[in-house]
């Protein structure tokens, strides 16, 4: 009984970590590129049979029908919570934030002379912020 309860944790741990790391399955031959399903700016490359890991610049997004990076809006590729409103940290500049409604992203400007602050979730003067 002991045994088979040591395969049973290493089946599930084995299975924890292919979910959490999403490697594709890759055909034993050929080249290509597949979207990674957790993250829309990154890939993975499959080389004869073997995944290798790669990543878009920022600002831009795997498009596996071009098998290549797009420039991307947030809207495209950032996930919000489903439900409330959240603003968070843009992913590119300071100078602007990700307004979150009921799921859907929202690309916001923060007015002259205020960057977005991370603690606070908020446009506040550039002196308080750490870009």
């Amino acid at each position: 009984m002991q045994a088979s309860t040591s395969t049973v944790w290493i089946a599930v741990l084995v299975l924890a970590v292919s979910v959490a790391t999403a490697e594709p399955t890759c055909r034993p031959t050929g080249q290509y590129l597949v979207s990674n399903p957790r993250d829309c700016q990154s890939y993975f490359y499959c080389f004869q049979g073997i995944a290798y890991y790669g990543a878009c610049q920022p600002g831009y997004r795997f498009d596996a029908a071009r098998q290549s990076c797009l420039q991307s809006t947030v809207a495209e590729c950032f996930e919000c919570p489903r439900m409330g409103i959240l603003s968070l940290p843009h992913p590119t500049s300071c100078q602007m934030f990700v307004l979150c409604f009921e799921g859907v992203a929202n690309e916001r400007s923060c007015p002259d002379g205020l960057l977005f602050n991370r603690q606070l979730h908020q446009c506040d003067l550039s002196a308080n912020v750490v870009c």
